[in-house]
């Protein structure tokens, strides 16, 4: 299904009843980044999952590389569809969309699920990014094989998962110009990060990090969890960046636990 949600016209889908739930996708990523999650969430929620703007079958539009048009596309996304109020669910560059919203529009917000993610990027991080921004603006021959080998690293823990990653991450970043502009949003956390907002953040939150997780490690998870007075951590051990693949029942759990 097709929504139009702040000037672009967002890919989305729906699944089972109960409790409303939608989940965010990470960088390069689509709504199938949630495959293991969804089954334990299916029976007692009602799920949403989108695209995110120029990712998978969502549109670019007019992109600016921030964390708050990504985030007001999800409110033009709750709009459309009539949900006033839910829980939010986000996994990496997800989890900072659901953080910008938490802060933004705390009335949309009924529970927060953060999941390998970070409010913050260190000058390493940010210059990933950006050279990864730098390589689709200028139409890097290798692209490909870089986004490639991103994606294999980010599954070195569960190499079993590899191909269905490289499949998703082939079909979402087909167009890679709204991969480029996630990317410029996640690099804006260098010079700008949530860590001063998030004490505005009253909602209910669970946190997960996984142990051996480089992408995004328990520490960036202690940062935030420090900050969001209603909230609690829990660190998965031998886990590591996808979390909703490797520890899909974690996931589910800690969503139940602010499900009420």
């Amino acid at each position: 299904m097709k929504a139009l949600a702040n000037e672009v016209n967002l890919s989305w889908h729906e699944v089972g009843r109960g409790r409303p739930v939608i989940l965010v996708h990470g960088l390069g990523d689509d709504h199938r980044a949630w495959r293991k999650v969804l089954p334990g969430l299916v029976l007692r929620h009602r799920v949403l999952l989108y695209d995110l703007r120029g990712h998978g079958e969502s549109e670019l539009g007019e992109p600016d590389g921030t964390l708050r048009q990504l985030s007001e596309d999800l409110v033009g996304l709750l709009d459309a569809v009539g949900l006033p109020r839910c829980i939010v669910a986000g996994f990496s560059l997800g989890g900072t969309v659901a953080m910008r919203l938490a802060i933004d529009h705390p009335d949309r917000v009924q529970g927060l699920a953060l999941v390998g993610t970070s409010s913050r990027v260190n000058s390493a991080a940010a210059s990933w990014y950006e050279e990864r921004a730098a390589a689709v603006d200028k139409k890097d021959p290798h692209l490909r094989e870089m986004l490639d080998r991103d994606t294999e690293d980010v599954y070195r823990q569960r190499p079993e998962e590899i191909s269905e990653g490289l499949l998703i991450r082939r079909q979402s970043t087909a167009n890679p110009a709204g991969y480029a502009n996630a990317c410029r949003a996640m690099a804006g956390l260098h010079d700008a990060a949530l860590d001063g907002e998030l004490s505005v953040i009253s909602t209910p939150t669970v946190i997960l990090a996984g142990d051996v997780d480089q992408h995004c490690p328990p520490r960036a998870s202690e940062i935030i969890t420090s900050r969001i007075a209603d909230s609690s951590l829990r660190v998965l051990s031998a886990t590591g960046h996808p979390i909703p693949v490797e520890q899909p029942a974690a996931v589910v759990e800690e969503i139940e636990r602010i499900s009420g």
